[in-house]
């Protein structure tokens, strides 16, 4: 993939070198676009296949126009606002995987991507999408993808049929099922690396299949790659499908024109390693001159490929084919999706959930998650009470091979998913990483003024899973100092019971005129003294912040004395 990145302000070159350097872009470079655009752009039209523009997208689109025929031929773009806040596919996001690069390159640079091709828009995976989740190559008559993207974007349930080698995971808009079933009337996916006669089928072509060979020294990397593709088209397999070449290690070197052409990978074994392959292998030629029972089926062996066809042998070179063990790597993410407010949900959280294949959480923090992803949404163990069986569920969706997404109000490391999560995560020795989110008291504290500003102490009244009297003792504990407590979870079970108990415990050390902000889920708020809190609307949606001895009150603020002099 060759990338020109066009900036069209010299104030924007440090940005586009920036980007240049980018691994996943290699090779870039970048053009002084605002000298000359046009000629500029009409160089590199039909020589390079991903142009990414930096600046306005008005500028872009005028720029482009004129150049554009076909989505299948014109490059992928990308632009990217001069403000460096916007990455935005404009095209080739199916056909050149921009969608995907537009992914890699905001999360590098920690810009919000703007995806809107129309299975996205809908929070389903395209064909494509799919493919490149599964490592996998798309080998189909265009007409059938346009099709079925046009199919998921109606709400219909597009039939995903596979080979008993290859069970994919659960994609929503898709419906798995067996190969051995008769093929659906209507188009659908097929996973395979067989070729068949299935008129209606977009082939998904995993990387399964690994060719074992030996040649002798009068080598022709033409008339090789004539008998290689001949032996693969003979045995009904995929091209797409090969993931590698095995040789001799010295013979390597050889075959290396062969990688140039093709997206495989060339090993080679030494003959110690090849001499310790047992079996009948019938080499009498790799016997007497290299001292090895074989070539071609050995190095399938010691690669651990299950051989799908012998040692054929043409002038001069053998081939042998083998078959790798097919599993997709799947990853879980815990993600904090913020307070509530879509505004306040961080870029990271937002790339996670682009990422995700499938949604997992409990039913109210189901229902902040951005519109976009909703299809995406897995709706089981969704009540509160269940929260080992979502994460079991994730985990077991990881295994199979998916992107799980386990979200969390707030931050889910504080009061959330990550307790039960991590832990069951490194047990069953899964893929997994935390995404941070703007956790509810330093977004309700940003709406009174600056009440945690020399430290805080946070705490849930909930005593769903921790006693009601650890959770007095703590505050008890809490209360002895100066810090202001923020209060989470003021539950409906027993909450006049709690409240009253809350109330006794902070005025015992701070009084009963102390501050108390009120702050509800839409974000209006209410100052009180602690004396007024009993008799307040609380619920389950509402967040304290009780008032340390630094805090003071200044009309409708909280005000920590920091120690500055003003």
């Amino acid at each position: 993939m060759k990338t020109v990145i066009f900036p069209f302000h010299k104030h924007y070159a440090l940005l586009a070198k920036n980007i240049a350097n980018l691994d996943f872009l290699q090779p870039a470079q970048f053009v002084e676009a605002w000298k000359n655009s046009q000629k500029n752009l009409q160089e590199k039209w039909e020589t390079d296949v991903v142009l990414i523009f930096i600046g306005s997208l008005g500028i872009a689109t005028r720029l482009t126009a004129p150049f554009l025929k076909n989505k299948r031929t014109d490059p992928g773009i990308i632009v990217i606002d001069g403000a460096a806040n916007f990455c935005i596919v404009v095209n080739g996001g199916h056909s050149r995987s921009m969608n995907t690069l537009c992914r890699l390159i905001a999360e590098q640079l920690q810009l919000i991507p703007v995806i809107t091709t129309g299975t996205e828009a809908c929070g389903y995976l395209s064909p494509e999408e799919i493919a490149e989740r599964l490592d996998c190559q798309i080998e189909d008559p265009h007409y059938l993808l346009k099709t079925i993207q046009s199919r998921l974007i109606e709400g219909e349930i597009i039939p995903f049929c596979f080979d008993e080698s290859f069970s994919p995971p659960y994609f929503p808009g898709y419906q798995i099922q067996s190969s051995h079933h008769q093929f659906p009337q209507e188009p659908f996916l097929y996973l395979t690396d067989r070729i068949s006669f299935c008129p209606k089928a977009v082939f998904v072509r995993p990387r399964s299949l690994v060719i074992g060979t030996g040649f002798r020294k009068q080598f022709s990397i033409e008339i090789f790659e004539e008998f290689y593709h001949d032996f693969i088209e003979k045995n009904k397999y995929s091209h797409l499908s090969v993931a590698e070449v095995l040789t001799l290690d010295r013979k390597v070197p050889s075959l290396l024109p062969l990688v140039q052409s093709k997206s495989i990978k060339i090993t080679g074994y030494s003959p110690d390693q090849l001499k310790n392959v047992t079996g009948d292998f019938h080499s009498p030629c790799a016997q007497k001159h290299l001292k090895i029972p074989g070539l071609s089926e050995p190095s399938l062996i010691i690669r651990g490929a299950e051989i799908l066809v012998g040692k054929t042998v043409y002038p001069d070179m053998t081939f042998a084919l083998g078959r790798l063990p097919w599993k997709p790597q799947g990853s879980l993410t815990f993600i904090g999706i913020g307070p509530g407010q879509p505004n306040l949900m961080t870029i990271q959280a937002i790339q996670a959930l682009e990422e995700s294949d499938l949604i997992i959480g409990y039913e109210t923090y189901l229902k902040m998650v951005p519109f976009r992803y909703q299809n995406r949404i897995l709706s089981i163990c969704t009540k509160m009470g269940e929260e080992i069986q979502r994460v079991k569920k994730a985990i077991e969706l990881v295994k199979k091979g998916n992107r799980v997404a386990v979200i969390s109000s707030g931050d889910s490391g504080v009061f959330g998913m990550t307790a039960p999560g991590v832990e069951l995560a490194i047990q069953e020795n899964i893929p997994w990483r935390i995404v941070p989110g703007i956790t509810a008291a330093l977004w309700g504290a940003s709406l009174i003024g600056s009440p945690l500003v020399n430290g805080f102490c946070v705490i849930s009244l909930s005593d769903y899973l921790i006693g009601w009297d650890s959770i007095t003792t703590n505050l008890q504990l809490l209360a002895q100092t100066e810090l202001p407590i923020v209060v989470y979870n003021l539950v409906k079970k027993d909450r006049s019971q709690k409240i009253e108990e809350l109330v006794d415990i902070v005025q015992q050390n701070r009084g009963l005129e102390t501050n108390v902000a009120i702050i509800k889920k839409d974000g209006t708020k209410e100052f009180v003294q602690l004396q007024q809190l009993i008799h307040s609307n609380l619920d389950m949606n509402t967040l304290l912040i009780i008032g340390g001895l630094r805090n003071k009150r200044l009309g409708e603020y909280l005000i920590t004395d920091r120690g500055y002099t003003l």
